[in-house]
C-alpha cells in the first residue's frame, strides 16, 4: 500500500477515536468534521516530521501545539474543555507517531 495512503488511514482512525465522544455529547457537526479534518492533516505532518526526539514524542509535541488554538476555539469560556483537548491530542499525538514509525517510516 502507498504510505500516504497508509498516513491518511491513520489520521483517519485518530480522528474518528476523536469525535467518537463528540458525537454522544451532541457536539455540532462542524466541531467533529474540524477534528476529522485536524487529525488527517496531523497525521501528515507527524509522519513526515523529522526532530530530535523520539517519533512518540515528535508526534505528542506537534499535536499539543496544534490543539492549543483548536481547543480555545471549541471552548473558549471553558479552561478545562481546552485541557482535555490538549489531553486527547497527547495520547493520540503520541500514539500516531509510535505508529507512523513503525507503519510507514521503518517499512522498506
Amino acid at each position: 500500500m502507498h504510505k500516504m495512503y497508509k498516513i491518511l488511514l491513520l489520521g483517519l482512525a485518530a480522528g474518528i477515536l476523536n469525535a467518537i465522544p463528540m458525537v454522544f455529547l451532541d457536539v455540532p457537526l462542524q466541531a467533529v468534521a474540524a477534528i476529522l479534518l485536524h487529525w488527517l492533516g496531523l497525521s501528515i505532518i507527524i509522519a513526515f516530521a523529522r526532530m530530535p526526539l523520539e517519533s512518540w514524542a515528535t508526534g505528542m509535541l506537534i499535536a499539543v501545539l496544534t490543539a492549543l488554538p483548536l481547543g480555545i476555539l471549541l471552548h473558549p469560556d471553558a479552561p478545562l474543555g481546552v485541557l482535555q483537548v490538549v489531553g486527547i491530542n497527547l495520547v493520540l499525538g503520541g500514539l500516531l507517531g509510535y505508529a507512523s514509525e513503525r507503519l510507514i517510516t521503518d517499512q522498506p
